[in-house]
């Protein structure tokens, strides 16, 4: 593999941001990444599921001005998702090479942003449910677990980072906690619902 790369890993085609991943190079996309990546292609799948179910509600004369909010909303996150998956490679680069700590007092960097933002995506979701058509109840179920599992791999990633630094407050621990609690606690309502 030609390792000469221009521009954002989170901008190469699959394939080749695959390679990278799977390079030992550093700086290269690796957990963090991996995370927000999964996240930002459920924030695709869930535009998708909320431009069928707006089509589908203006078919039927019924008002759609609050899922054009959403799509706005959804697609903010899915671009959020990537930047912060592409600054992810560089802040663990820091951590990595020494330059920083992986903990701060009241931060784990990169991976806060992506738990914070796959939350959003979770309730963003859940209250979509009610309003989705039932042959895209699967589809709403996949975002509900891949998100799930995105919240608890990136969670990981951060307590990770704060055993490597030597621990965290309580605050910190606390919002980890939070952040699991609100995932599971979305991803059983939009299935139960789905």
């Amino acid at each position: 593999m030609n390792r000469i790369r221009q521009g954002r890993f989170v901008d190469e085609p699959m394939p080749s941001l695959c390679d990278w991943i799977a390079h030992p190079d550093v700086p290269s996309p690796a957990g963090g990444t991996v995370v927000a990546l999964c996240a930002a292609l459920s924030a695709s799948l869930l535009e998708l599921i909320t431009r069928v179910t707006r089509n589908r509600l203006e078919k039927k004369g019924e008002g759609v001005a609050d899922l054009d909010q959403r799509l706005a909303e959804i697609l903010a996150l899915r671009q959020t998702l990537l930047d912060y998956g592409e600054a992810d490679v560089y802040e663990a680069q820091k951590i990595i090479q020494g330059e920083r700590a992986a903990c701060v007092r009241h931060d784990v960097g990169s991976p806060a942003k992506i738990a914070g933002h796959i939350v959003k995506l979770l309730r963003q979701t859940d209250e979509l449910t009610p309003h989705v058509p039932v042959h895209l109840h699967s589809d709403l179920r996949v975002v509900a677990f891949l998100g799930h599992a995105a919240v608890m791999g990136i969670t990981e990633i951060a307590l990770a980072n704060i055993r490597s630094a030597g621990g965290a407050d309580d605050k910190l621990l606390a919002r980890i906690d939070t952040w699991r609690d609100q995932a599971t606690l979305c991803r059983d309502r939009i299935v139960s619902h789905s």
